[in-house]
């Protein structure tokens, strides 16, 4: 570990980055998590330790924000936002010579597919080559925390947008590697490409995983495609219509096999952490409570 890193970490208010900054936390590094609430600091700095001001729609706090700083976490939100978010602050990082950034992408093994949101990360990541920094991208598949939302499981029944299988990975294995890479940092990881995919399921292998885990009976329902872009723009969503619409795209794409890729394993966790990654029925047992107060046990 590279003690003498200063890392920021954004998105320390949401479930990814408190996740990775409570690993790095665990493990005594130096680092400081970012926000764009200033109601926030105080309560921010007191559970991490530091906590700087940092808006990503406003690129005038960046370089204040990005002193001394050597290696960023960056995520973005769910919006077409992200692309000048994430430009602009990789500019900003090149202006005070930050060292390595970590970036958390998407599951983009293949190029080939006409997916909006798929295509924003490959941007971003483009530019991010070009830039000079030392970069590492982090792919997950889809995460199992999906089946804590209210609108992907109700009363026991999970509703799925495709039939075919799909991958998972678990929050916690990718917040743990981005911890370990973060405070490894570019001399080990640079120009790395690091994937996180453990568990292939259909809808149904969903289904019975999680009944097992919590003893509650689950089933699972197969809707069209165009269910999730309606579901994701409801009242209260994190996604912006645009991005809704991608989401749409791709399991129009898994169902109809131009994003087959999708449904396979490919994983890092093990190289990365020296252990095997949570699979759904090990994640389910973890959060089996979170699971049963959800489907109103």
């Amino acid at each position: 570990m590279n003690n003498s890193s200063n890392l920021l970490v954004l998105g320390a208010t949401g479930q990814v980055g408190k996740l990775v900054a409570n690993n790095l936390k665990s493990k005594e590094a130096n680092f400081v998590v970012g926000s764009r609430r200033k109601a926030s600091l105080g309560e921010l700095a007191d559970q991490f330790g530091a906590s700087r001001f940092i808006d990503l729609d406003d690129p005038r706090t960046f370089d204040e924000a990005l002193k001394n700083i050597t290696g960023i976490f960056l995520i973005t939100g769910y919006t077409v936002d992200m692309l000048v978010q994430s430009n602009s602050l990789i500019d900003a990082a090149n202006r005070q010579d930050v060292h390595h950034i970590v970036r958390l992408g998407v599951f983009t093994r293949d190029h080939d597919a006409y997916a909006t949101v798929f295509a924003w990360h490959q941007m971003v990541e483009a530019y991010l080559r070009d830039s000079g920094i030392a970069w590492t991208n982090l792919h997950p598949n889809m995460f199992m925390q999906s089946f804590l939302s209210v609108w992907s499981i109700k009363g026991g029944l999970y509703s799925a947008y495709t039939s075919k299988a799909i991958g998972f990975t678990a929050l916690e294995d990718v917040a743990e590697a981005a911890a370990v890479i973060l405070t490894e940092g570019a001399e080990k990881h640079r120009g790395k490409d690091y994937w996180f995919s453990a568990d292939v399921l259909t809808p149904q292998q969903v289904a019975e995983t999680l009944s097992a885990a919590t003893g509650r009976k689950f089933t699972a329902a197969v809707r069209k495609a165009e269910g999730f872009q309606n579901d994701a723009v409801q009242p209260g969503s994190a996604f912006e219509p645009a991005y809704a619409k991608g989401g749409f795209e791709l399991f129009e794409q898994v169902e109809d096999g131009r994003m087959a890729y999708v449904g396979s394993v490919k994983d890092d966790t093990k190289k990365l952490l020296g252990r095997e990654p949570l699979l759904l029925r090990e994640w389910a047992h973890l959060h089996a409570n979170e699971l049963l107060e959800i489907v109103g046990s």
